[in-house]
């Protein structure tokens, strides 16, 4: 039983009227998965410089408490792990061949969305909860007064909790994207299987 399907014979045999624009969807698939790279490696830059200049300063204060260096430790350890568990998306994300079916398509696009919704829904809280831990650590040591310890544990949740609250409307764009592009292509492939059942 042959699983591959000759898309050119059933382009050509559909009536111009239902015909959908592969060619089209495919750089839209192409678009998402380039966006979606861009933001990775952006990410990974980011990330990576600030972790150097967290462990440059933090192992550099003089007579640091262990508080700081543990903190240290674990914004450093928030990081990186949201990083390995991000850059575990790459593979697919430069897996391309200008061979590939709408089918082998769809199932790319399926499997970003299931890594994204990973990260988005579970490793963002973990991220997030290993970073506040790390930050309230740090400061410790430069907390001298009640009034001091108020402005910056203050000032830094509150930058916090609105980078938790203003994460999840990027996450939901990118989201509604992925799944009208798999919509599209799920009837694509629909279109075709009833060509070459005819």
């Amino acid at each position: 039983m042959k699983n591959e399907m000759d898309l050119k014979a059933l382009w050509h045999k559909q009536e111009v009227d239902s015909m959908p624009d592969i060619k089209a969807l495919y750089k839209k698939v192409d678009g998402i998965k380039r966006a979606t790279r861009v933001r990775i490696l952006m990410q990974n830059l980011i990330l990576l410089t600030v972790s150097a200049i967290v462990i440059y300063v933090g192992f550099n204060i003089v007579n640091a408490k262990y508080t700081t260096k543990i903190g240290v430790v674990l914004m450093v350890i928030a990081m990186l792990t949201y990083l390995f568990v991000q850059n575990r998306l790459m593979p697919v994300l430069f897996k391309t061949n200008i061979a590939m079916s709408t089918h082998e398509y769809l199932e790319q696009l399926i499997s970003i969305k299931r890594r994204e919704d990973f990260l988005n829904r579970i490793m963002i809280h973990i991220y997030f909860a290993l970073l506040c831990i790390g930050i309230g650590l740090y400061f410790v040591q430069f907390v001298h007064t009640i009034l001091s310890g108020v402005l910056l544990y203050g000032l830094t949740l509150s930058f916090l909790i609105l980078t938790w609250f203003l994460q999840p409307r990027g996450a939901k764009c990118r989201q509604k994207v992925l799944i009208e592009t798999i919509a599209r292509l799920e009837e694509v492939n629909r279109q075709l299987e009833e060509g070459a059942d005819r």
